[in-house]
């Protein structure tokens, strides 16, 4: 290898290095469960989205009845 490149690739393995050693301490500590309950965070979650799920069918059955009402009956025509 070059002289004026291994500094470079020394230096850049190393910080390569602690990157991927962070980012599996940080995995690690995600993966940790043993003090966080997450049984109640996924319970709001899941109300939450029940309650949008309500409000935006209650928006779209409204939308779909004013638009209903708007057209006019057929009305057969005489012979």
């Amino acid at each position: 290898m070059n002289q004026l490149l291994l500094p470079v690739t020394v230096h850049l393995q190393i910080r390569a290095d602690e990157v991927r050693s962070r980012m599996r301490e940080m995995w690690d500590d995600r993966a940790d469960e043993s003090g966080i309950d997450e049984a109640v965070t996924k319970m709001l979650w899941l109300a939450i989205g029940v309650g949008v799920a309500v409000v935006a069918t209650t928006y779209f059955l409204s939308v779909f009845r004013s638009a209903k009402a708007n057209v006019p009956n057929p009305v057969t025509p005489t012979p």
